[in-house]
């Protein structure tokens, strides 16, 4: 308990004197770098009297490449358009290459951005000094009263990703040549320059998963809004279920093709208190079936109850289904170590109608088809280095008439090489009275001058069998291992992207010596073929 109260006392610390360093202003590092493609020394010093803006940012980093883009269009280009900031200060945007690169690679990352000067710290030591861990990284200085000897070549802003030009915006209009920069109001911004900061964007996913007996496809047409303050998501989806059923039950064979329909809606935002801690809040609800399994499920009990009311006449207590469902969830994420930690915490509410099973004898009893689920989960993301970052969750379940499910999950994305990442994750759950379940996975991907994108992947899963309630015991699901490989393709511009994805999905079930023979085509093992495709358009 002492550790864990020291370690929390650091941590308040190190936010609370991060907070106060990055207020108070700090003397620039001087630097004297190459210029890209020729052999020109460029010092902090040939900017004496002008308003400095640092983008660091690497050839291999998706995300840089539209950081860059819009930094060069609308800093380096607004600003010249205008001889300067409202005050008349001169504005200049100095790229900085921040990790090695191919040169086909940087050649055409500097053709798509438009930069108008990039100059060369591979070893990424610039960064160090300015204090930036993960790119894009940017930087404002304040050099206006070093001409003059007013006062030295000062940091008055540093941003770890980017999230638009509003900030930047209000930071550069406010450098007036003083050493104090003037109070400036966000919302004085003209609109022309606040619109620049919500983008939209329109997204459709389409996938199908396919064995020789089960067909699911599903359709998705999504929005995301990403504003100053706010994001939004909202996506309606579509799917297909068409399985085939075989069974026999007292000598009466059925064998037919089913088919059903689901559809989803599901809406998420967050809404960022300030600039290290934002809320989030989502709902949702289904109509439907979830998966090839319930809808075989029912059509079984019901083959039995049209079986048994041929012998005995009308058989009351078989109901059909109507599965659906709804969800809402809230929770907060807080950058509790600026540009490093992060923290997830939420909680969620489930609602579940389920395709119920049913247990037969003298009279007929239909098992639970509700059930409500309470979640909470915790997640850290930490930036160890620049081609280093890690995630580790844990997550607890509150299901209706079942024990607490208790899950972990850890994940890390490294950045091997100028343009290869590698992410592994690793999953474990637990329920008594037996569940256990663990996964691993590993994603294998490398990119062309950050627009085209190329990857492999494998992942692994297994379970012990299901927790047995909305079915009886002979229809609980047994023990399962499945296998998964792929290959995946995107390009990612600046306005659209798109992304495919497919491989096959091996799964193999394990025989319950008790489970009725009935079952074997439903818990048969199956090769699967799997495909994804997905289209962003951002307006």
């Amino acid at each position: 308990m002492k550790r864990i109260k020291i370690c929390l006392i650091m941590m308040l610390f190190i936010t609370v004197v991060g907070g106060m360093a990055w207020n108070a202003g700090e003397v620039a590092p001087p630097f004297t770098l190459l210029e890209h493609g020729t052999e020109k020394q460029v010092s902090l010093n040939d900017f004496y009297g002008q308003i400095v803006l640092l983008d660091f940012f690497s050839a291999s980093c998706p995300h840089c490449l539209a950081a860059s883009w819009e930094i060069e269009t609308g800093i380096q280009e607004y600003y010249k358009a205008r001889s300067g900031n409202p005050h008349g200060i001169k504005v200049q945007v100095i790229s900085i290459n921040s990790d090695t690169a191919r040169p086909d690679d940087m050649s055409a990352f500097i053709e798509d951005t438009e930069m108008s000067m990039v100059l060369e710290d591979t070893g990424g030591k610039l960064l160090d000094l300015y204090g930036g861990s993960a790119l894009p990284y940017l930087a404002i200085i304040d050099a206006t009263g070093a001409e003059a000897g007013a006062f030295p070549p000062t940091v008055v802003y540093k941003q770890a990703g980017f999230d638009g030009l509003e900030k930047l915006y209000e930071i550069i209009n406010s450098i007036n040549g003083l050493r104090e920069p003037e109070a400036h109001d966000m919302h004085t911004l003209p609109v022309s320059e606040a619109d620049q900061q919500i983008t939209h964007d329109g997204i459709i996913d389409l996938s199908s998963l396919s064995a020789s007996d089960v067909f699911v496809t599903e359709s998705s047409v999504g929005y995301h809004r990403e504003g100053r303050k706010m994001d939004i998501d909202l996506a309606f989806s579509w799917r297909r279920i068409e399985a085939d059923y075989l069974s026999e039950y007292l000598g009466n064979r059925r064998e037919k093709t089913l088919a059903a329909d689901r559809i989803g809606l599901q809406f998420n935002t967050s809404y960022s208190l300030d600039k290290n801690l934002a809320i989030t809040a989502g709902a949702g609800f289904y109509d439907g079936y979830q998966t090839f399994r319930a809808l075989w499920l029912n059509e079984y009990y019901r083959h039995i109850f049209d079986v048994l009311e041929e012998f005995i006449g009308e058989l009351n207590g078989y109901e059909n289904a109507s599965p659906k469902g709804y969800n809402v969830s809230s929770g907060l994420r807080w950058e509790y170590i600026p540009d490093i930690g992060y923290v997830d915490a939420g909680i969620s509410f489930q609602h579940d109608a389920v395709s119920p099973g049913y247990e037969l004898g003298v009279t007929v009893t239909r098992l639970r088809d509700s059930y409500n689920t309470k979640s909470g989960h915790l997640a850290f993301e930490n930036v160890i280095t620049r081609r280093l970052r890690t995630l580790a969750e844990f997550r607890i379940d509150d299901t209706t008439n079942r024990e607490l499910r208790y899950s972990l999950q850890g994940g890390l994305n490294y950045a091997m090489a100028e343009n290869w990442v590698m992410r592994l994750n690793a999953g474990w759950s637990k329920e008594s009275p037996g569940f256990r379940s663990k996964s691993i996975s590993a994603v294998m991907e490398r990119d062309w001058h950050g627009i085209w994108f190329a990857s492999i992947f494998g992942r692994y899963y297994e379970d012990t069998s299901e927790i047995e309630n909305a079915v009886i015991s002979v229809a609980a699901s047994p023990p399962l291992e499945s296998y998964q490989a792929g290959i995946g393709l995107r390009r990612q511009g600046y306005s659209s992207s798109f992304k495919f994805v497919a491989g096959p999905c091996f799964t193999n079930y394990k025989r319950k010596p008790d489970r009725d023979i009935a079952f074997d085509q439903l818990y048969k093992d199956r090769d699967w073929l799997s495909v994804q495709f997905t289209y962003l358009h951002r307006f």
